[in-house]
């Protein structure tokens, strides 16, 4: 019974990370994904790496995030403007600035959700909420801080020259933040809420499905044979 319920949670998990690593791959070439403000974009990519961190776990968080990250590279090579600049400083930088902090975030959300869990016992929406928020607050802290390395190295290149770098910092912890944490925390939150509730097991298990309730799985296989071992007893 353990081994069987094991590989209907492993199916299931695949199969809803191939979903969200779908939507990642929609959203980055389609409007869906990006808003242009000015020289920089707000991503609502975050989104679905914070869905799958939370109810798959941090692995599902890390290959999301990555995805998420390479659909970024791509975005620049095809031609983004603030891509398009910084590709000509470093190519190499840009695909380490693109990806790095994407996936940084997407495991670590999972990995803080976790603690949010056992930091705040019988709750299920909280730790969602936190994070949804996490997700957004971490990509722009890492992202921000590899751009903030990127020029400190690069500050002379005559590219510098045509920008306002610390005006581009200032639009991402602001209008873009906000942005980004509001929408991250509002639908990670929800859609996750809601997976954790009608997907197999949700019903019976609330916010403890998947791995987060891993260390219960031989308990609740357990507790599946009880009936029958009650009604043996009783024919005895």
């Amino acid at each position: 019974m353990k081994t069987r319920t094991l590989n209907e949670k492993q199916l299931q998990n695949m199969a809803l990370t191939a979903v969200l690593a779908a939507l990642v791959l929609l959203m980055s070439f389609t409007p869906l994904g990006y808003l242009k403000v000015g020289f920089v974009s707000i991503t609502f990519l975050t989104i679905p790496v914070a869905i799958g961190a939370m109810v798959v776990g941090p692995s599902a968080g890390l290959f999301l995030g990555t995805l998420f990250g390479i659909t970024s590279l791509i975005q620049a090579i095809m031609g983004d403007p603030f891509g398009q600049f910084l590709l000509n400083v470093n190519p190499f930088l840009t695909g380490c600035l693109c990806i790095i902090p994407r996936a940084l975030m997407g495991y670590l959300t999972g990995v803080l959700f976790k603690f949010y869990r056992k930091w705040i016992k019988g709750e299920k929406v909280f730790p969602m909420i936190a994070g949804g928020a996490t997700a957004a607050l971490l990509n722009t802290i890492f992202f921000v801080g590899g751009f903030i390395g990127f020029y400190l190295i690069y500050r002379n290149h005559e590219d510098f020259g045509s920008y306002s770098v610390w005006g581009i910092i200032l639009s991402v912890l602001t209008l873009n933040v906000l942005i980004e944490l509001v929408t991250s925390l509002v639908v990670s939150a929800g859609v996750s809420r809601a997976l954790v509730q009608f997907l197999p097991g949700g019903r019976k298990h609330g916010a403890e499905r998947d791995e987060w309730y891993a260390e219960t799985a031989e308990e609740n296989a357990v507790n599946v044979d009880a009936p029958a071992q009650e009604t043996e007893e009783k024919e005895d």
